[in-house]
């Protein structure tokens, strides 16, 4: 397996268990759960930071003329990081509005 693959993989882990972790945050908002909201963002922040320096890489070795084999997979890898950074977003504004709302 290639190097850009093992980055790919790295990246859609770390992103993904961050995706996860925000919806966790969401669905305890809904619940009007908001105990440990604040150690569950900062964990799942923990995560995204992982799956960011490991693209980051990717683009400094792009940047610096070592051209990157694109594949589906890395397209993959980047599209969920998009969307963990989505997923981040609504979940502030869910728990600022649930908390609003008490």
């Amino acid at each position: 397996m290639e190097n850009n693959e093992l980055s790919a993989f790295e990246i859609i882990s770390n992103v993904g268990a961050a995706k996860s972790q925000y919806m966790e945050i969401i669905n305890k908002c809904e619940n009007k759960d908001f105990d440990l909201l604040e150690e569950m963002f900062e964990e799942a922040d923990n995560y995204l930071v992982q799956g960011h320096k490991k693209h980051m890489e990717l683009v400094q070795m792009e940047a610096s003329g070592d051209p990157l084999n694109i594949s589906l997979l890395l397209i993959h890898a980047e599209d969920q990081l998009m969307n963990a950074e989505l997923v981040k977003i609504l979940a502030q504004k869910f728990m600022h509005l649930y908390k609003e709302a008490l």
